[in-house]
């Protein structure tokens, strides 16, 4: 493979896994620095990656390409998969997909034996089996093994598919994102607290097996009903980091200029071109961003604002801005009467109820200075 294609690929894997494909249009122009013609390679990698059933050629009919083009970009991308529902991978049978992200695809799946139950299984997409990526892919598996609690979802088993793509089998949390759940059961605020302290705990317990999460968010904590008992479960630890140990032989690095996490939740020391310097406090802000949403109905920063400005403009925000309390966020929001509703209290209570104690929790979580923020989940969990 030529130069061109190979940085081509690196730019294409490199966007695919970490940024939301909303953005992805500002990234390939400055990932590529004014390289017309590896900036249209990439374009067409995207442009394929996002219409999967269309042909490369078709699909990126902006960037006219070669016949040789067309061969070497095809061989970037890899060949369509073969799993869908009703395909046995070793014991397992998938059903349906359940969720897909930037690297690999999960699937409900039946086991009948030694056991029968149904799991989660995941499997890395076709033509993301590079190097880096099934060093995170073989990072997340290991790093869930490692833990034992119950609040993180468990790994089960792990193998390879005939065609040699790894895949990990994890128990299936049938749930709703905690946001959702809270909302839909009314849950009052005093409930969602009681929610959220398991969740602290998981955390904690991933940070003492020396594991930062780096992507905790609503739709990463699921909760279902275990014998009618409410249980959150904290799952996707696909950009886990160690924090004292290696997870995996292979190499596996945040590239410099990678931007880890998703925005709405990420801390201020994510939101820089270099994450090397990220450590469990990150976490503990994102856990604050969580729990405000629990409260108020909505995040710190605003999302319409979040989602137009442009990303280096979104990262200064993250890093420099202070966001409202929660009760002075959630007093002046035009949803108060719905938000105050979903918690079972009266519009006027909400905010007088947040205002305090809870305002001080939260925003300590928060601090832009990670030295002023809560030094363990555990700490947060106990306030």
């Amino acid at each position: 493979m030529n130069s061109i294609s190979q940085k081509a690929k690196d730019i294409f894997v490199s966007l695919v896994e970490d940024v939301p494909q909303g953005e992805w249009d500002d990234r390939v122009e400055e990932a590529c620095q004014g390289d017309v013609e590896l900036q249209r390679r990439v374009q067409a990698l995207l442009v394929a990656h996002a219409h999967p059933d269309s042909r490369l050629e078709q699909a990126a009919i902006d960037f006219p390409i070669t016949q040789e083009q067309s061969a070497t970009d095809q061989a970037i991308l890899g060949k369509p998969g073969i799993e869908k529902p009703g395909v046995q991978i070793g014991p397992y049978k998938l059903l349906q997909q359940i969720g897909e992200g930037g690297m690999g695809v999960v699937y409900m799946a039946e086991q009948k034996e030694p056991v029968k139950r149904r799991v989660a299984l995941k499997i890395i997409k076709p033509g993301m089996d590079t190097r880096q990526v099934i060093a995170r892919f073989e990072a997340e598996r290991q790093a869930l093994a490692m833990m034992d609690h119950p609040n993180i979802a468990k790994v089960l088993d792990a193998g390879a598919t005939e065609s040699g793509r790894p895949y990990f089998v994890m128990e299936l949390v049938n749930g709703l994102p905690v946001t959702q759940y809270c909302d839909e059961q009314h849950l009052t605020p005093a409930e969602r607290l009681e929610l959220f302290v398991p969740i602290c705990k998981a955390v904690q317990h991933a940070h003492q097996k020396g594991i930062i999460h780096r992507d905790l968010k609503p739709s990463n904590v699921l909760v279902a009903l275990y014998d009618g008992q409410a249980v959150p479960k904290v799952i996707d630890f696909g950009v886990a980091k160690a924090t004292s140990h290696t997870l995996t032989e292979k190499t596996m690095f945040t590239q410099l200029g990678q931007i880890v996490g998703t925005l709405e939740y990420m801390s201020p020391e994510q939101a820089q071109r270099n994450q090397l310097d990220v450590d469990t406090r990150s976490d503990i802000y994102s856990l604050g961003v969580v729990l405000y949403e629990l409260l108020t109905g909505e995040i710190p920063f605003d999302r319409k604002r979040l989602r137009s400005a442009a990303f280096d403009e979104v990262l200064r925000m993250i890093r420099e801005e202070d966001p409202s309390k929660p009760s002075t966020k959630v007093s002046n929001s035009q949803a108060l009467p719905s938000i105050a509703a979903n918690r079972r209290m009266e519009p006027s209570r909400l905010g007088k109820m947040i205002r305090g104690e809870l305002d001080w929790i939260v925003m300590r979580a928060m601090e832009k200075d990670r030295a002023r923020r809560y030094e363990t989940a555990s700490e947060f969990a106990e306030d």
